[in-house]
């Protein structure tokens, strides 16, 4: 979809919601609606800010990247603030000559400190209040172009877990096993990771979000493999858990429980459902197995140009309505500490009739049955 197209659909968005103009600060966001690639430093240094009114759209920035600006984003009015200009004063005089009686932020990601300073800046001519998440809410149905985007980074961050499955041996370490993951992504055309891969073993894995360390991987211990690659601006995200040798049969019970609840999720979810009642399904499944104690956080969430984005399946959450164009990750977990834990997570695409599981890497739990997978 076109810029212009995007621009059109939040108009509508805008109009809908009585918002004459629009103050889009978040990076993700900004690129959505620009094409404008360059990154932040947050908090504290911006890249630029998106000036959205009904008939005209702007690009705030600083000199070091005006020129990326000119070259990324033809349609767009860019403006420079510097040089003793502070941005805030930038945004003042250009809302002041095309009349912005009224400007909407995006509360979620405007920090306390930008909020003030675009208040104070603007209250003698410009009323500036929340704005529904607008913008968020476009982002949450994947065109086709975004589709094509995230098939692509799959694909990456797929080639990149079977190098790591024929990498991986008793005595990796988990640090190392994270660096094959960084260095694959990035000398086979990723432009990063979309996350710092979490690559561990033994009871470090009954930590959902563990840092890798330079414990050796045992042989008789799962490794958990929570890899995501970056291609074009997009992300991917897979969870695998394998037995490197003979492990526990508690272990091999908790993996066919996750395994079971994830299969059940991705069966069962249609348009029409709520992100919790998705979550439920595979809440329900592992807790009738004895395990829903050891289930400690949600069911998945969106994915695109961030790694974590709108729609959220977690019971707290899981509010928005499910629907067609959707891509977001089903990933149950059971964690019993100083054992092992156990995640198995795909990305999928929700279509009119129901899931399109877009990760096609083994389920195996063993490495041995994983590489047999990868070899056929």
């Amino acid at each position: 979809m076109s810029v212009a197209a995007r621009l059109g659909r939040l108009r509508a968005a805008m109009a809908a919601a009585e918002l004459p103009a629009l103050l889009v600060s978040q990076p993700d966001s900004r690129r959505y609606l620009s094409g404008y690639s360059a990154t932040d430093i947050p908090p504290r240094e911006s890249s630029g800010y998106l000036l959205i009114t009904e008939d005209r759209q702007f690009l705030l920035t600083d000199p070091r990247t005006a020129a990326l600006a000119e070259q990324e984003c033809p349609d767009y009015e860019v403006r420079t603030y510097g040089g003793g200009v502070r941005m805030t004063e930038l945004l003042r005089d250009t809302a002041s000559t095309v009349g912005v009686r009224v400007l909407g932020f995006d509360a979620e990601h405007v920090p306390y400190a930008l909020w003030r300073a675009v208040t104070e800046a603007l209250e003698k001519t410009t009323d500036v209040k929340p704005a529904p998440p607008l913008v968020d809410e476009l982002r949450m149905i994947k065109d086709a172009e975004e589709i094509a985007a995230l098939r692509a980074s799959i694909a990456l961050n797929e080639a990149a877990f079977a190098h790591l499955a024929r990498t991986v041996h008793s005595g990796s370490t988990e640090l190392e096993l994270a660096w094959e993951m960084e260095n694959f992504v990035r000398t086979h055309g990723g432009e990063d990771v979309s996350f710092p891969p979490i690559t561990v073993a033994g009871p470090n894995s009954a930590i959902p979000h563990a840092v890798p360390s330079g414990r050796p991987v045992q042989a008789d211990e799962l490794v958990l493999f929570d890899i995501g690659a970056k291609l074009d601006g997009y992300c991917s995200d897979m969870t695998r858990t394998v037995g490197i040798g003979t492990v526990r049969d508690r272990l091999r019970e908790v993996w066919d429980v996750v395994l079971g609840a994830q299969l059940a999720a991705e069966d069962a979810v249609r348009p029409g459902m709520t992100g919790a009642e998705v979550d439920d399904i595979a809440r329900q499944y592992i807790t009738k197995a004895g395990f829903g104690e050891r289930f400690i956080h949600g069911l998945g969430h969106g994915i695109g140009l961030e790694i974590h984005e709108p729609p959220w399946l977690t019971q707290t959450r899981g509010t928005d309505v499910l629907q067609p164009g959707m891509v977001f990750s089903i990933e149950p977990g059971v964690y019993l500490p100083d054992l092992g834990g156990v995640r198995i997570e795909d990305l999928v695409l929700l279509t009119e009739n129901g899931a399109e599981v877009l990760s096609g890497s083994p389920k195996k739990f063993l490495l041995s049955e994983v590489l047999l997978d990868l070899d056929r």
